[in-house]
Formats: C-alpha cells, structure tokens, sequence
C-alpha cells in the first residue's frame, strides 16, 4: 500500500511539474493604454497608432504570451480616427503593412483558439493524493495509521474551471476588438486588437484600398458677422 501511495505521489508531483497552476488572463483594454506608436503624419486622413506586446501591458498573461510565441503570433494593440467624410470598412477600404507588404490579419476566433491555455492537462492532478498524521517508522521506512486526503480531484477541478474561464475571457475580449468589416464613421476614434501570423516585430502601416475614399474633413470658416449699428 505504500509503495501505491508513493507511485500516485511521484505521478502527481511530475503533472504539478509539467503543467503548473492555471494562468489568469488580464484583459488588454486597447482604448486605455498610452504607449501607442503614431504611424500616421499629422493631418492624414487615417490616424493610425499601434502597440506591440499587447498581452503584457496590462498583466503577466504568461500562458498565453508563451502560446503567443510559440505559435508565432503578435498581439498587436491598435488605435485608428477616421479624418475624413466617408465611412470606411476595415476590410474592404483598408490595407494593412507589416515591413511594407501586405498583412491579413488573424480572425479573433482563429486567434483564440490558437493562444489559448490547455484544460485537459489538469486531469493529471486527480492522481495527487495525501497522508494526514500517522507513525512513521524509520526503520522501515513506512507509516502507519493517519489520515489519506485526496486533494487531486479538488485542485485539478479548480484549476480547469481557472482555465476555461480564462480562455473564455480572452476570446471574449478579441471578438470585442476584432476590426473586421469594422466600420469607422466621419470623426470617429476606435481601437481594435490586431492577431498577426509574425515571429518578428517591424513597422505597421495602413493603406487605402480604394483612393476616392482619401476626402479629407474640412471644416467651415467662421463667419464673420458685422454688428448692428443701429442704422447710422
């Protein structure tokens, strides 16, 4: 019996090991960082700003930059205001640039099954088993009596609903701020989480697709108003 103790221990204490606990995921919230990088002159009719290493600005996220890095991914922050008279689709009006050519983006869904944490590997905690008080004898190495607590289920069910949950708020977050066919109105500022299939970090850029869209907003001159001089 004990050497059945001593085998689920070494089992559990190798999936403790390989796995670790579940990783929490810190949402990025684009809309509030201030370290973006301006990629547009000023007075262009699309501000463009990015921020690489999106998932650690907000929080360690290490399983998930691990995944990041692993699958050959950057997570990139980005910030865009539509300076012109026309609404512009993301998709369709816009082209993104990485180093100068062209770049489709991941699909958020695509993105976050990609990063996301594995769950499953939890299970290997069900085998981790405990004793509670008893006689140690050291001559022959056993112990008798105490009390055996199986702590395995209990860990390894915490840490698969800490896995889920986190997976779950990552992909929530990416559909939040996915760009695609996003429509940016006259005036408008918004921010969009960008999931691009690259090893390396180099330059963004945004191009127009279709050049008549380039109008840019023009705004009125005050007019000048004589005042009333009661008719003298």
């Amino acid at each position: 019996m004990r050497n059945t103790f001593t085998r689920l221990t070494a089992i559990a204490s190798a999936a403790t090991l390989l796995s670790g606990c579940a990783g929490s995921y810190h949402a990025i919230q684009p809309e509030r960082l201030t370290s973006y990088q301006s990629a547009s002159a000023s007075g262009a009719p699309l501000d463009f700003s990015y921020r690489y290493n999106a998932l650690i600005m907000n929080g360690a996220n290490k399983k998930y930059v691990k995944k990041e890095r692993k699958r050959g991914y950057q997570i990139v922050a980005v910030q865009l205001r539509n300076n012109t008279v026309a609404d512009l689709n993301f998709s369709r009006d816009l082209e993104l640039t990485f180093a100068d050519r062209p770049i489709q983006p991941v699909s958020s869904l695509q993105a976050s099954e990609d990063l996301k944490q594995g769950v499953a590997i939890y299970l290997l905690y069900v085998l981790g088993i405990g004793q509670v008080g008893g006689t140690y004898d050291p001559y022959t190495g056993q112990t008798t009596g105490g009390t055996i607590l199986p702590w395995g289920p209990v860990v390894a069910g915490g840490n698969m609903l800490g896995a889920s949950a986190a997976n779950k708020n990552m992909r929530n977050e990416f559909a939040r701020y996915d760009l695609t066919n996003k429509v940016l109105h006259p005036g408008e500022t918004v921010y969009g989480i960008v999931a691009l299939r690259e090893t390396g970090i180099a330059p963004l850029k945004i191009n127009f697709r279709n050049s008549a869209a380039v109008v840019p907003v023009t705004v009125p001159a005050p007019i000048n108003t004589v005042p009333s001089n009661g008719g003298q």
